[in-house]
């Protein structure tokens, strides 16, 4: 008894698994984990290491070199990238992509401990390193916190509100919070006022100091209790600080407010920021777990939003989504229903016009229950429904049919030549069932390279691989299971009359293509030469398909990058940006913009780069009215922003899977900067004058001015100065001298001491600013000035300016030198580093620019010691693609096996792989006539086009093998065969090419389904004419009237 004798005679129990995947499939549909993309393990860890006052080339040499050194001794690196820049080393580390998930967690304990080891051997001054290991969360709800009449500060109450609630829903992971302003405290002194009252400067910061310092003053036993006791002396407000008495001078009563003015401010320079249509923000990102819903977390996050609204927020706080993913990820699935509903009723209108309404609607029933039942089986693996996983179900969807349609058929057909209808309900079955459980298993494989590419593009499309295998096997199950039934209970059995003919292969079309055939196998030298010449026809048209790797994504906002060179002042950032922001809001196809200043907000979007920080760094997120409005507004944007802002590097930038910062980037290695730059200048001249390329940049920027003070010891010494008094001086100054902190209520507010003029604003030269002691001396004072003293000629007060007052820098130094140097140093891999950037030109691929670009930079002479290596999209894609073929013979061992074990012999697996070649022309057509590029995607669909070719391939000579072995005469067998396969094979075809129309359009996978079109298309051809061609080659079959005594009989091993 077979599988389908026994779900024939078990009926009930095969409505009853049909049932389970039906309603289990809705409800899983509806509950299981929902996202935008595929979830990705990100296996990258930064160390950032501060070190205050220290130039870009001192953390390099002091910093830098020291951390990745011990780093780069920990195995399964990639590479190690640092950016060494005034005051911060940041080192960036990445694991090999063949690093296990679950022992990722400890590659980073090991990288701590590698940071840890070398914390002794930093220099004095440098801060303990941080190691954050994060990159890989996806904060895919972002609001923009507006405020209108509120301070930072109490925007950051209502933000950490927000936090604190949100992190107590169930499925939230985390809340990133941006665009905080620190509040402090000011205390501007004025050297002329603290002259006049004789007060040195090292008394104020003891006063601040000891005033609010924590002291231990111990516990005192009363009775049985043991009671701490403390000291309460902290501030309360501002105005206690301004009545501070300063110590030393308590019997004068001169308070810190007689002297220097006290105001609250806020923490300069400003490092980040947020501004949402032009109103002030504070970004709060919210990350889901792993397994959530993120639709209906979307739901009860809005839910609570407004719930602390209409309680505690009070009205002026609003909370506006610039990128919410629960609307992106419902609106996906809402087009993948009305795809997948296209896709079915085109599969089920073929069929019902090819094989008839009843045949229509048995297949397209059980096309519903294997989508429906591969939901279940989804979701018990803990799968999720992303933009991959529902693409994956329309490229399956034709292919989810040819089970069912070979059953179906062969029932017909048995059905029509009169055999009865219990026998003609398991006679294709019992012949076919290995033959198509071998071409299904078949199908699947030619897509596991995907699933084991162990890299980030791997990682992401590997859903497809998964919907294939369960779609694929569940059909082939209801195809023999379910299908019969349907067809015993459907089918009407019409008497065939005794002299009528019952060949079902009869009609018109059957007798057509059986004279195609026969020509074809009579004049078979003749057709392969015309294909051979089509083939390499094809070829040499391959050469102008154009070359990607990832699509830009369809969205409809994008982003644009604003960089100025390091050293920049970032209050004329923000008045770029915000003019900026202006002109792309009067444009009417934009509908919001909003500005961030110093970074990315967070990593929202797992298809964006996350931006390097700094102070010369903001960008605009731009929202346009549709996806389309956004393409064409684009390269005029570029224009004039680029046109506009000449001074600085702008960018829009489209989502996109490429996960390096520029799509073009030549990397130059070695141990001499000024080298590098002349070597990266030269590669930067040769982009700009190529037409293929623009936004031309490198990874260095431009030197900037560093001012160096030239202290000199015998000179500062002659008025008491020492260098760290002059340092003190200068940070006071410019920045503010940290002297403590002052809490009002939870908050931590640091107070600055700032030296300000008479007029209470900065010196404007730095040569005048005023330098005290720290620690007064009265070496200046001998006897002589004793006898001034007493005979009037010198007050007390000038003596007391003379220990107390200040000098100006000029008199403490040998003065100031302004120099320029680079404000950052790149290292790769222990190496120091540049790279030249670009993107490339409207009209032309990443491909096309390098190929434009190579010859040229190849002629450049590199000195010893140098290395030269191309990143960017060439980096990725090669990656991604080696990764992906150093798999395929894996695949191709198994394929060989099954097909094998399927034929017993060699010579019908080498007849079907010998046809998968000729797919090719069918592929060239396709992607030139739909102009898409041939990346990363089209490999996949070319691997599972190899599938299908190869399934349709066994079908077809698994039934000319089971025809000769009935007896019949072999030419006779091989036309029957084809002819009874050509229903089945050209069905199976079209329903594959016209359920992938909806996605011909799709930015992403449009390039994957014209790829599987276009090749299946002349593949069903190939698989129909020339495998029957192939085969009467391989067994010497012959047209009959050239061997009229015997038709070459076969004999079958």
């Amino acid at each position: 008894m077979n599988f389908t004798e026994y779900a024939l005679k078990n009926r009930a129990l095969v409505y009853f698994f049909v049932l389970v995947l039906t309603i289990g499939g809705v409800y899983s549909f509806f509950t299981m984990s929902k996202l935008e993309d595929p979830a990705i393990t990100v296996k990258q860890a930064m160390v950032v290491t501060a070190f205050p006052g220290a130039s870009a080339w001192q953390v390099e040499m002091e910093v830098s070199d020291v951390l990745e050194k011990s780093i780069r001794s920990m195995g399964d690196l990639d590479h190690v990238e640092s950016r060494s820049m005034d005051d911060v080393s940041e080192i960036l580390v990445e694991l090999s992509s063949t690093v296990p998930l679950d022992e990722l967690q400890q590659n980073w304990d090991i990288l701590r401990r590698k940071v840890a080891n070398v914390q002794s051997q930093l220099p004095e001054g440098a801060q303990p390193s941080m190691v954050l290991d994060d990159f890989g969360d996806v904060y895919g709800m972002f609001y923009a916190m507006t405020s209108d009449g509120f301070d930072y500060q109490k925007m950051m109450d209502y933000a950490q509100l927000v936090r604190r609630t949100v992190l107590d829903i169930d499925g939230v992971s985390g809340v990133d919070i941006y665009g905080e302003r620190q509040a402090c405290v000011n205390i501007d002194i004025q050297e002329s006022k603290m002259a006049n009252l004789g007060v040195h400067p090292a008394e104020i910061v003891l006063t601040l100091r000891g005033q609010n310092a924590t002291v231990y003053s111990g516990y005192y036993n009363s009775g049985v209790k043991r009671v701490r006791v403390g000291v309460d002396g902290s501030f309360n407000s501002i105005e206690d600080i301004s009545s501070l008495l300063i110590r030393g001078h308590e019997q004068d009563h001169i308070r810190l407010g007689d002297i220097a003015d006290i105001s609250k401010g806020y923490v300069e320079p400003q490092r980040e920021g947020l501004i949402y249509d032009s109103i002030p923000a504070i970004a709060i990102s919210i990350a889901m777990q792993k397994g959530g819903n993120i639709i209906q977390l979307g739901k009860t996050i809005d839910q609570k939003l407004a719930e602390l609204k209409e309680t505690i927020i009070p009205a002026g706080i609003n909370f506006e989504k610039v990128f919410f993913q629960p609307a992106r990820v419902k609106s996906a699935i809402n087009v993948f229903m009305i795809n997948l509903i296209e896709s079915v009723l085109i599969v089920i209108i073929i069929v019902m016009l090819a094989m008839g309404f009843r045949s229509g609607y048995i297949i397209g029933i059980g096309l519903v229950v294997v989508v429906l039942g591969s939901f279940v089986i989804l979701h018990m693996m803990h799968g999720t429904l992303q933009r991959v996983s529902l693409a994956s179900f329309i490229v399956a969807m034709g292919m989810l049919v040819d089970n069912a349609i070979v059953i179906t058929d062969g029932i017909m057909v048995d059905l029509k030549r009169g055999i009865p209808k219990p026998a003609a309900l398991v006679n294709i079955t019992k012949k076919t069932a290995w033959a198509l459980l071998g071409a299904t298993t078949i199908g699947i494989l030619t897509f596991l390279p995907i699933f084991m590419s162990p890299d980030t593009t791997g990682e992401y499309v590997r859903d497809l691989f998964i919907v294939l295998a369960v779609s694929l096997w569940l059909s082939w199950i209801l195809a023999l299971a379910y299908v019969p039934i349907q067809a015993d209970r459907i089918f009407k059995v019409k008497p065939v009359p005794q002299n009528a003919d019952n060949n079902p292969f009869n009609g018109r079309v059957y007798r057509q293509f059986q004279r195609l055939l026969s020509s074809a196998i009579r004049y078979r030298w003749s057709w392969i030469i015309v294909i051979l010449v089509l083939l390499v026809v094809s070829v040499f048209g391959a050469r102008f398909i154009k070359q990607g790797f990832f699509p830009d994504l369809s969205y409809n906002q994008l982003y644009i990058e604003y960089k100025m060179p390091y050293g920049t002042n970032p209050q004329a950032v923000k008045a770029d940006l915000t003019a900026m922001e202006r002109y792309l809001i009067s444009q009417p196809e934009i509908t919001a913009v909003t500005i961030s200043l110093g970074g990315t907000p967070s990593r929202y979007n797992l298809v964006r780069t996350v931006a390097e920080p700094a102070l010369s760094y903001g960008e605009l997120i731009v929202d346009f009215t549709s996806p389309e409005t956004l393409k064409e507004k684009l390269p005029e944007l570029q224009i004039y922003l680029s046109s506009h802002y000449p001074q600085a590097y702008v960018r829009m930038k489209r989502y996109n899977l490429m996960y390096m910062d520029f799509p073009i980037q030549f990397m130059i290695t070695g141990p001499d900067p000024a080298v590098l730059k002349r070597l990266c200048s030269e590669v930067e001249d040769i982009m700009r004058a190529d037409s293929t390329a623009i936004l031309v940049t490198n990874n260095w920027g431009p030197e900037t001015p560093a001012m160096n003070v030239l202290y000199q010891q015998a000179i500062a010494r002659d008025v008491n100065l020492s260098r760290e008094d002059v340092g003190l001086a200068l940070l006071a100054a410019t920045d503010g001298l940290p002297v403590g902190s002052y809490y009002e209520g939870e908050h931590d507010l640091p107070i600055y001491l700032k030296s300000v003029d008479g007029r209470g604003e900065r010196p404007e030269r730095l040569s005048n600013v005023p330098v005290w002691s720290m620690v007064p001396s009265t070496n200046g004072i001998g006897m002589e000035t004793v006898k001034e003293l007493m005979a009037g000629m010198v007050s007390s007060d000038e003596i007391l300016r003379r220990l107390t007052g200040s000098v100006p820098l000029n008199q403490a130094s040998s003065g100031i030198d302004v120099k320029w140097e680079v404000p950052v140093v790149r290292r790769y891999n222990g190496q120091r580093s540049i790279a030249a950037q670009c993107n490339n030109a409207p009209g032309y691929t990443t491909t096309a620019v390098r190929n434009s670009l190579l010859p040229k930079i190849n002629a450049i002479p590199i000195p010893a010691g140098y290395k030269t290596e191309w990143q960017g999209e060439y980096l990725a894609s090669t990656q991604s693609e080696s990764y992906l073929f150093k798999n395929v013979p894996i695949a191709v061992v198994l394929v060989l096996a099954i097909l094998i074990a399927l034929f017993k012999d060699f010579r019908r697996p080498l007849m079907i792989l010998l046809c998968l070649p000729l797919a090719i022309t069918g592929v060239v057509a396709g992607m030139l006539l739909a102009g898409k590029e041939f990346g990363f995607v089209a490999i996949v669909g070319a691997l599972g086009l190899v599938g299908m070719m190869i399934k349709n391939g066994v079908v077809l000579v698994d039934e000319v093998d089971m025809q000769i072995r009935s007896g019949k005469e072999a030419f006779q067998a091989l036309i029957d065969a084809s002819t009874s396969r050509l229903r089945p094979v050209f069905l199976a075809a079209m329903t594959t090419i016209l359920g992938m129309i909806p996605l011909v359009n799709d930015d992403m996978f449009g390039a994957l389904a014209v790829t599987i079109m276009g090749g299946l298309f002349i593949g069903t051809v190939v698989t129909l004419v020339f495998l029957p061609i192939l085969y009467s080659l391989f067994f010497h079959i012959r047209f009959p009237h050239q061997d009229k005594t015997k038709a070459s009989q076969i004999h079958l091993s």
